[in-house]
């Protein structure tokens, strides 16, 4: 099959459907877009973006479009909530190292940003269309239905439809997220309302300000409240706090939906920490506050559907969440994702005009390789930093010790060795491993 034959289908317009698709693009390959609600869905929020999603984002044209409405910075600070000392201060971006600073942007900003340029490059993209699941998969195509009894078929379907993946069933069937017994509570709110000094107005990424953001104020014995600015202007902050909740819900709409039992939980043993966080916590709007419940993928043998069933084709893949979901304690989720796309893009476009199943699944193979290494660094990174926001009491039940400088040395490590990321060389890196030279 030559490259002008190909064309791949991606299930889910999301952030990385919507990525994937424009990185395909650029790599001259064909690909449709399938979403099953009538509009990307909205989850609120904002993202942190280092500069290995950066460079991805960059890639496929967006990162200039993206800073208009982004908000930058370098360093993120933990604050110590009696002493005001700061514990940690943590690299997030770097012009010097990486090339660029880090930014926080609001998660449905970037979305309707990459949509604009779906749009605009005049890629199909299909809403109200569910995907329901595979018919049969041969040696040139796939073929799939939707939920209205209607079917498609392509060379390639990628599932990007998140952590609970419909496309998953069909290459790890017996694979469940995981709830991870935490929730991340989630309010936006206006940075006026903290009451700051107006110095720290002028550069809110100063470590010598009262409270530099991003940061975190840690009670030792109670956790960190965390805030962030997410719009160019910092007029506006996410704030943020973790909470044990022990059990799984069967349903956690109703949880979302009850906002008065959400501003309780937010705001347990604020009178406890500065008088910051209780300007911050003190008006919290209905539709402003979310719960994000905690839950990973376990990990999977195969990203691919190639050692699927009886007679496995590999024309299945999945990404992003889909494939490997993270704990929102390093903000790694969607930059993971999006060096997902990048390179299984540039895979693909290697590929050149043979694009045999032979060839095809040695590519795809050697691409989660790499991507699986990349996927473990930001693990590591994860329990550091879930160590240092978790409270004692927490840490003390699951057996964890807290040495700051033993912290302070693995956090600057692991979150080094991720941000460096080059996406040429990780592309050199996947084709290695495929070992199709």
């Amino acid at each position: 099959m030559s490259k002008s034959e190909f064309h791949v289908a991606i299930i889910g317009a999301g952030l990385s459907g919507l990525s994937l698709a424009l990185a395909l693009q650029q790599q001259n390959i064909q690909c449709t877009l399938y979403e099953g609600r009538d509009a990307p869905l909205d989850t609120g929020g904002g993202l942190m973006l280092h500069p290995n999603g950066l460079k991805a984002l960059q890639a496929i044209g967006v990162y200039e479009t993206l800073l208009e409405k982004a908000w930058p910075f370098d360093n993120i600070y933990v604050q110590n909530g009696i002493t005001g000392e700061i514990l940690q201060n943590i690299e997030n971006g770097s012009i010097e190292k990486y090339g660029m600073h880090a930014v926080r942007i609001n998660r449905y900003t970037l979305l309707g940003q990459l949509l604009n340029k779906v749009r605009q490059s005049e890629i199909p993209i299909h809403f109200n269309r569910k995907y329901s699941h595979i018919v049969s998969e041969t040696e040139e195509e796939v073929t799939w239905q939707f939920d209205d009894g209607s079917s498609a078929s392509a060379s390639i379907l990628v599932g990007a439809d998140g952590i609970h993946s419909a496309v998953r069933k069909y290459i790890a069937p017996d694979v469940k997220p995981i709830y991870g017994g935490f929730v991340t509570l989630v309010a936006a709110v206006p940075t006026a309302q903290f009451g700051l000094p107006e110095r720290d107005s002028k550069n809110y990424n100063d470590p010598n300000n009262s409270f530099p953001m991003p940061g975190g104020i840690v009670v030792p014995q109670l956790g960190a409240f965390v805030a962030s600015p997410e719009t160019k202007s910092a007029d506006k902050c996410m704030i943020t706090v973790m909470r044990p909740f022990p059990r799984e819900a069967e349903r956690w709409t109703p949880i979302d939906n009850d906002k008065n039992r959400l501003r309780s939980i937010l705001r347990e043993n604020s009178e406890k920490f500065p008088r910051v966080v209780r300007n911050a916590l003190s008006d919290i709007p209905d539709k402003q506050l979310r719960v994000w419940p905690a839950y990973t993928v376990p990990l999977l043998e195969h990203w691919t559907s190639a050692n699927t069933g009886s007679n496995p084709k590999g024309r299945v893949v999945i990404i992003g969440d889909a494939a490997h979901a993270l704990p929102p304690s390093s903000g790694q989720g969607c930059n993971q994702a999006f060096e997902d796309i990048n390179s299984f893009a540039a895979v693909l476009g290697k590929l050149g005009n043979d694009l045999s199943r032979e060839r095809l699944q040695k590519a795809l193979r050697g691409w989660q390789l790499f991507r699986q290494e990349r996927v473990d660094c930001v693990l590591r990174l994860n329990k550091h930093m879930e160590t240092l926001r978790m409270p004692a009491s927490v840490l003390a039940e699951k057996g964890i010790t807290n040495d700051p400088e033993t912290l302070k040395a693995n956090l600057k490590k692991e979150s080094h060795e991720v941000f460096k990321l080059d996406h040429d060389e990780a592309v050199r890196e996947c084709w290695k491993r495929a070992h199709l030279e």
